[in-house]
């Protein structure tokens, strides 16, 4: 029977600055380490760039700021499904008297999310618009 197990390369990838050299490769023994709780954190004695621990370090930090990333997103997106986040007029104009005016709402249009909240189309509102 043959194996059903797929070997797995470990490699640190460096590119080089012209476009032309497609850059170097380091193989690994070992994946890199993705958090403190790696043997290898704790083991780490000689500090070098790209030793272990700064390695494990490097992607702890990175998983937890994604995590809270899309935590806030889906927060946002959950508490402001409904909201007229973003309104345009018929001539695709926005229309500030017809959006939202909640904390969340105002928080998403300054931060320029347009994946949160909802639009609505309206016909212009602001005072004194004729057609």
């Amino acid at each position: 029977m043959a194996s059903t197990e797929v070997a797995i390369r470990h490699v640190v990838r460096f590119n080089q600055p012209t476009w032309r050299s497609p850059g170097a490769e380091i193989a690994l023994i070992l994946p890199l380490p993705k958090n403190t709780m790696d043997p290898r954190w704790r083991a780490c004695a000689n500090h070098h760039t790209a030793c272990d621990c700064r390695e494990a370090e490097l992607a702890e930090d990175m998983a937890e700021l994604r995590w809270e990333r899309d935590h806030m997103l889906r927060v946002l997106r959950e508490e402001l499904a409904g909201h007229a986040t973003w309104a345009y007029s018929d001539d695709n104009e926005r229309d500030p008297v017809a959006e939202c005016k909640c904390t969340g709402c105002m928080i998403v249009r300054r931060m320029d999310l347009y994946s949160i909240g909802g639009s609505s189309f309206t016909r212009h509102s602001e005072r004194g618009y004729t057609r």
